[in-house]
């Protein structure tokens, strides 16, 4: 429930009282040690690391029969290893697909590889024809009932549907078929392929930040006997090594966190540094991106504060302040603001004034002059969205969500993922600017994704909702509303993947980053709940990713 509070402003004309919301207490605030990374034990982990990368490129140079190459090349990408080896990986599949044009002639007799063809050429941007799977289909068009035994079959039809586009029908009869009789068979199966099953069901792959599948992956390939154990050892030292980074590269953003006081300064704000830095690997994981982690994530933390402030602490007078401050992108004019508000604004500035003078050193300028208007959109958009909510009005759904899609910071925050990647060139910022149909697909998810997961929580607090907007303009319940809402997520899923499809001239790397953030948003938000807000949804995640270590 919102609690008040009562402040006297500057000029003691009248009291303010302030619907504050009664947000969870961090949970990770004691149980984060300071950690020091053993630079022996990293490098001895490095150099084996290099020699077993030598021995899986000799590997992934032999000529191997189509199916065990597709199989490898599965589990390297599964293990979490792909990033070492992109170019080869991505010069074998363009060696096949070109060499087989009409996969319907060429396809496998066995469904399980069938679909793991389709998948991967769909993921590395292929643009496959679902004409693959037309061997598995009745005289109805239906798949057969013979395939219901085939439990792999089931399991890599399932994982290669949710790649789907618009227009793959048949894909969307797979999902039913598969999810149905996958789900009958569970207790019929071997231990570490119902351990597979249950673990697709629950999240699909294709819709799972890459480092916790590949938390996952290991696990379970390190059960099958039919493991190879060098590519197992490899991911998991990769993963150990990667952990170690991780953990030292949040030491330092937690560091940061406290010299600048936020908790104190801005009390009202969600103290969510770790979530935001699990937001930023669940982005972009590769150790590379190291800086581009730390700058997202504080970019991420700047604007869940400035979030807070819009939908959890500032009246409308005081909205208007500030946003006209951000318009300005200065400070002028801030003194009529509550001290916290003061405090909020001043953080945000003095930290893009560092980033600006940084990455005016790295000529990439013009990524940050795209990120300080993706503030600005964001800062007037949330007014809006205030001007609605804190006078008690609802906004027709086709307003609040044209306006929501920015208030989501997707905009901003992919403006943020790119300001520390070399790939996201001029004409990539370009092609951002130009709002094409993948960030309209991102957007859109973003902000349904968090309004189903944070409805209960906004209406318990007395806040409208985007649920409700849609509930009185089509007159439908509040479950309605709800399956509506996911079922425009599908629909955007199927965007986004018909847009990484190999038409484009964007960078690869950058798609998928597009990706991932829609892959954090989804897990954020799963299960109709809000696990920004109340940190134990995602603690399994944070703790896979972050806090636990890997035996090797």
């Amino acid at each position: 429930m919102a609690s008040t509070e009562t402040a006297v402003p500057l000029n003691n004309q009248h009291e303010i009282v302030r619907q504050l919301a009664d947000f969870p207490e961090n949970i990770w605030s004691h149980r984060i040690a300071s950690f020091t990374l053993d630079k022996q034990g990293y490098e001895m982990c490095a150099k084996e690391i290099e020699m077993l990368k030598e021995e899986v490129s000799r590997l992934l140079a032999i000529e191997k029969p189509m199916m065990e190459k597709f199989n490898l090349i599965d589990n390297i990408e599964r293990l979490g290893i792909s990033y070492h080896f992109g170019d080869k990986i991505e010069d074998q599949l363009q060696e096949y697909y070109d060499a087989y044009t009409n996969f319907e002639k060429h396809a496998e007799c066995d469904l399980s590889i069938a679909a793991l063809q389709f998948r991967l050429f769909r993921q590395h941007g292929f643009n496959i024809s679902c004409g693959i799977f037309d061997g598995f289909l009745d005289a109805n068009g239906k798949f057969k009932e013979s395939l219901c035994n085939d439990i792999k079959g089931l399991l890599s039809l399932y994982e290669a549907a949710h790649v789907r586009t618009h227009g793959d029908k048949i894909l969307e009869e797979a999902l039913f078929f598969t999810t149905t009789h996958l789900t009958r068979e569970i207790p019929n199966v071997g231990s570490t392929l119902a351990k597979k099953v249950k673990h697709a069901l629950e999240q699909p792959l294709h819709k799972g930040i890459p480092r916790y599948e590949a938390y996952c992956y290991i696990s379970m390939y390190e059960e099958d006997e039919s493991s190879n154990r060098l590519l197992l050892r490899l991911a998991k030292l990769d993963y150990h090594l990667l952990h170690m980074l991780y953990k030292e590269d949040l030491s330092e953003i937690i560091r940061w966190g406290k010299e600048l006081d936020i908790i104190s300064k801005v009390p009202y704000a969600r103290d969510r540094i770790v979530e935001c830095y699990f937001w930023a690997v669940g982005t972009y994981y590769e150790p590379h991106y190291s800086l581009a982690r730390m700058t997202l994530t504080k970019a991420t933390v700047l604007a869940g504060m400035i979030d807070d402030t819009y939908d959890a602490y500032g009246t409308l007078d005081e909205l208007k302040i500030f946003t006209e401050a951000v318009e300005r992108w200065d400070s002028s004019g801030i003194d009529q603001l509550s001290d916290y508000m003061k405090a909020a604004y001043t953080l945000v500035l003095n930290f893009n004034k560092e980033l600006e003078e940084d990455l005016a050193k790295k000529k990439r300028t013009f990524a940050f002059d795209k990120y300080i208007e993706e503030w600005k959109q964001y800062a007037r958009t949330s007014f809006t969205q205030s001007k609605w909510f804190l006078a008690n009005e609802l906004p027709s759904f086709s307003d609040y969500l044209s306006n929501g899609m920015v208030t989501s910071t997707y905009y901003l925050l992919s403006a943020a993922a790119f300001l520390g990647m070399d790939s996201a060139s001029e004409d990539v910022i370009n092609w951002m600017s130009t709002n094409p149909k993948f960030f309209v697909a991102l957007t859109t998810h973003a902000r349904l994704t968090n309004d189903v997961g944070s409805h209960k929580f906004e209406k318990e607090r007395g806040s409208g909702t985007a649920i409700e907007c849609y509930m009185k303009d089509y007159n439908v319940s509040e479950e309605e509303a709800m399956e509506k809402f996911e079922e425009m997520c599908e629909d955007t899923w199927k965007v986004m993947n018909e847009e990484c499809l190999r038409s484009t001239t964007i960078p690869r790397e950058i798609l998928k980053v597009i990706l991932n953030l829609a892959r954090t948003c989804e897990i954020v938000y799963k299960h109709r709940g809000d696990g920004f807000t109340d940190q134990r949804r995602i603690e399994a995640h944070i703790n896979a990713m972050l806090m636990d270590s890997m035996s090797i």
